[in-house]
């Protein structure tokens, strides 16, 4: 996504604040909103959760609800998607 960025520090300090409790949410495998380009506010979003079901109760999280609310009005665009993964295997030669 990308955000304003004029917000980008704030936001990493939010990230930074709430990332033990999502992290510690049923269901989450992995987390990340990782800053790439700061000059034209290029965020990474990195999420795994269990099912639909956990994702949809991580929303409704008031840190989510407050984060979301906080900066949404600074969202200039975004690419999210839901990506389903059947499986996973070692890296080859590993």
């Amino acid at each position: 996504m990308t955000l304003n960025p004029a917000v980008l520090e704030d936001f990493e300090r939010d990230v930074a604040a709430m990332l033990a409790e999502v992290k510690s949410e049923k269901g989450c495998h992995h987390y990340s909103l990782l800053v790439e380009d700061a000059k034209n506010g290029v965020v990474n979003v990195h999420e795994q959760w269990d099912d639909d079901e956990a994702l949809i109760v991580h929303l409704a999280q008031p840190w989510i609800t407050t984060f979301f609310g906080r900066y949404s009005g600074h969202m200039r665009a975004h690419t999210l998607k839901i990506y389903d993964i059947g499986g996973s295997r070692p890296l080859p030669g590993m």
